[in-house]
């Protein structure tokens, strides 16, 4: 299984210890999941990458292995816990790529801390205005138990929310098993996010470039432009045919376009 429990694979942060995996060596190459999933959203594509990189796959807090917070956590506060253990790491400066929330999370560090960020991939990201944030909270409200456990998916929800195009069984029992391992921190992400700016955000970047990335069948592809358009030195690609998480649903396409991007 990808996921370990070696006490190596664990950083201490102010707010609790993050579980990461660390695969490869080289320049530094930071990876950062999906709300609701794990590092387990890269095992796909870590061991090709850590050929040419030194590659820090994180549980962000509150998901798979990583500690849950005791506290209100917004995105700003995520990336500071995330710069505390690449600090610990001595990663001083690298690429950054994130998916979905993670992209979020991507873009909040290129901003906040624009040293850290060599360059940047945005996988997915979601674009939205935080006044819709507690319209779309209404609308998902659903997804969750009344103890705000997050229910289980099915193959056709995962469709339908076009997170994979044609998903296999496998996946949807390890988005399963991820997001019952995040409990209630997929709604408390979930509602961070929400309420998360990052049209904002995104005038800070200083990357030294940044590919925007989306799935073609992405339901979330309509910030594609909005990125596209408003960070410097900016390019952007849409995968042929893939979903939400195109890494886990087509490994040598995103491959095949990350890696040249990310080499010199």
């Amino acid at each position: 299984m990808f996921v370990r429990r070696d006490l190596e694979n664990f950083v201490p942060t102010p707010e609790g210890r993050m579980h990461f995996v660390k695969r490869g060596t080289g320049y530094p190459l930071v990876l950062l999941h999906p709300l609701g999933t794990s590092t387990w959203a890269w095992h796909t594509v870590i061991d090709s990458l850590s050929q040419h990189f030194t590659c820090y796959a994180f549980d962000m807090l509150g998901h798979g292995e990583s500690d849950k917070p005791s506290r209100h956590f917004n995105i700003p506060d995520y990336a500071r816990a995330l710069d505390h253990a690449a600090q610990v790491l001595n990663i001083h400066r690298g690429h950054y790529v994130g998916n979905s929330v993670g992209a979020c999370l991507a873009t909040e560090m290129a901003a906040s801390y624009p040293d850290r960020v060599d360059k940047l991939a945005l996988v997915g990201c979601p674009v939205r205005s935080p006044l819709t944030g507690a319209q779309r909270l209404q609308e998902s409200a659903g997804d969750y138990d009344e103890d705000g456990q997050p229910k289980p998916r099915t193959s056709e929800d995962l469709k339908m929310g076009s997170t994979f195009v044609d998903p296999r069984q496998d996946w949807v029992d390890a988005t399963n098993r991820t997001r019952a391992q995040a409990g209630v921190w997929v709604r408390n992400l979930s509602e961070t996010l929400a309420y998360y700016d990052v049209m904002s955000r995104l005038p800070l970047i200083r990357a030294s470039a940044t590919l925007v990335m989306y799935g073609e069948q992405d339901g979330l592809r309509e910030g594609e432009e909005l990125l596209y358009n408003n960070i410097v030195n900016a390019s952007k690609v849409a995968l042929p045919g893939q979903g939400h998480i195109p890494q886990i649903e087509d490994p040598e396409g995103f491959i095949s376009v990350l890696l040249p991007f990310l080499q010199p």
